[in-house]
Formats: structure tokens, C-alpha cells, sequence
């Protein structure tokens, strides 16, 4: 009588190509996110080697933070209390670095994200390794809170 042929159906073909896409738009957007995290997270990672790198200096230094008159962290550098990578880095991936103020008495330094679709968050760092974050989405005032 009629005979049966194997294979799939254009609609069993179709549920599967569907299942997949889904499956690989929840891939993408879930990677969005991780990507936002880890750029955070190298960014903190840098800005807590140059805390360090300050730290150094003053115990090195009777507590003084910097020579009053240095406009960059390149005397970190000149003493070994921090690695160049990390100095020559006025953007790194995602974010630009600034240096607020280095002073004897006290440094502050800010990790700014240049494209907030990769960055939830800017950083800044302060005397004593205090590290605050601001949201992207008031950048304008750069509103810092300690997390």
C-alpha cells in the first residue's frame, strides 16, 4: 500500500532550528554579561596593583605617598613599586585611567568606562585602598559610593 519514507518533516525541522536559536540567544546575552563582569573585575584587579604600588612607596618612603611635585606615576615606577604594563595605561580595554591627585598625604585614582555597553560601573580608588564604584549612567557627576 503506501509506503512510509524516513527522514524528519519540514515542522520537525523547523521545532529543532527554533529550539537551537533560542538555546544560542540565551548563550550570547548571559555572555554580554560575564564580559561586563570580567572587564569590572580587570579593571579593580588594576586599580588595586597601583594602590599597592602606593602603598609600597610610602612604606619605602617614612609614609609620604608621592613627591609633591609628580603629575603621573612614574616615580612608582623608578622605585619598582609598580610595573610599567600597569603605569602606560591611560586606556586599557574598557576603561581610561586618571590620575586625580598624588600627593604626599594622599592619592586618588579613577577607572572610567569609555563604552558603557561593556561596563556597568566606574571605579575609583583612594588612599588606603578604598575602593568605591559609580554607575555609567551618571557619569556626569560620577557619583562614588563604597562597596
Amino acid at each position: 500500500m503506501f509506503r512510509r519514507k524516513s527522514g524528519f518533516t519540514l515542522v520537525e525541522i523547523m521545532v529543532v532550528i527554533s529550539i537551537v536559536a533560542l538555546l544560542v540567544s540565551v548563550a550570547i546575552v548571559e555572555g554580554v554579561k560575564f564580559r561586563k563582569l570580567a572587564n569590572e573585575a580587570n579593571c579593580t584587579a588594576n586599580l588595586k596593583a597601583i594602590a599597592g604600588g602606593f602603598e609600597v612607596y610610602s612604606a619605602r618612603h617614612g609614609g609620604a605617598y608621592a613627591l609633591a611635585a609628580e603629575p603621573n606615576l612614574q616615580f612608582l615606577i623608578d622605585d619598582n613599586c609598580l610595573f610599567q604594563d600597569l603605569v602606560s595605561m591611560s586606556q586599557v580595554g574598557n576603561f581610561r585611567y586618571a590620575v586625580n591627585s598624588v600627593e604626599p598625604a594622599g592619592y586618588n585614582i579613577r577607572g572610567l568606562a569609555i563604552n558603557p555597553a561593556l561596563a556597568d560601573h566606574n571605579y575609583e580608588i583612594s588612599t588606603g585602598g578604598i575602593l568605591k564604584r559609580s554607575d555609567t549612567s551618571v557619569s556626569s557627576d560620577l557619583d562614588f559610593k563604597n562597596f
